[in-house]
């Protein structure tokens, strides 16, 4: 499952910039509203999917896979300009992955008292 988290936020940290130029004129997230907010749900709903559903390993593999999936796809398709800025990319791009990891932190909590709920119950 490690593999497939890993994998998974990859592919999703690279999809939050690749529907930037599909819904504005912008090609990075940081300049388009409407792609910065398609970005970070796609990227939170599978850091809460991750949260849920497995162990604190794998979300923070996915999280590490979001932020390898957003510098992978900015350098590969990026502009002149963004490959110029790479190594600013690698810290600002650390702000993308803040929603995500806040709510697998959540999801995380709603897990551990939703088990705690379900075991008071039987």
């Amino acid at each position: 499952m490690t593999m497939i988290s890993l994998t998974t936020g990859i592919i999703l940290g690279a999809i939050s910039w690749a529907v930037v130029p599909l819904v504005s004129n912008e090609i990075e997230p940081f300049d388009s509203g409407l792609g910065f907010l398609i970005g970070q749900f796609v990227m939170t709903a599978g850091a809460v999917y991750f949260s849920l559903q497995k162990g604190s390993k794998t979300v923070l593999l996915y999280l590490l896979g979001i932020y390898i999936g957003i510098n992978g796809y900015a350098y590969a398709v990026g502009t002149p300009g963004t490959r110029l800025w790479a190594g600013l990319l690698l810290v600002t791009s650390i702000a993308l992955c803040v929603i995500p990891a806040i709510s697998a932190g959540a999801g995380k909590i709603a897990g551990i008292f939703r088990r705690r709920r379900k075991n008071n119950i039987e």
